[in-house]
C-alpha cells in the first residue's frame, strides 16, 4: 500500500498518511471479508464485491486530507486491491 501511495502521489503534505494508509488496508480486509458498506450496490453478492471508487471513498470517509490528495488516495487502494 506505501509503495501504491508514493507512486500515485497520495502523500503530498504527510499529514493524515499514517491514518489513510491504516484505513486503506483494513477497507480492503473488510471488502475480502464480504462487508457490505453504504456504498455497496448489491449486498446479495458478498462473495465478490466490486471496489469501486464509490465504495472506496464511503469506507475511507472518516479520514480527512486537509490537501485533497482523494482522488490520488483512492488511486493507490484502487490498484493494490484489484492486484491484490
Amino acid at each position: 500500500m506505501q509503495a501504491a501511495f508514493v507512486e500515485h502521489d497520495a502523500f503530498q503534505c504527510g499529514y493524515c498518511t499514517p491514518g489513510q494508509l491504516c484505513s486503506a488496508v483494513a477497507l480492503l480486509a473488510e471488502i475480502d471479508a464480504g462487508s457490505v458498506s453504504a456504498a455497496t450496490e448489491d449486498v446479495r453478492a458478498l462473495e465478490h464485491l466490486p471496489l469501486t471508487d464509490e465504495e472506496i471513498r464511503e469506507r475511507m470517509s472518516g479520514n480527512i486530507c486537509r490537501c485533497g490528495a482523494y482522488p490520488n488516495i483512492v488511486a493507490a487502494v484502487k490498484k493494490v486491491g484489484t492486484s491484490a
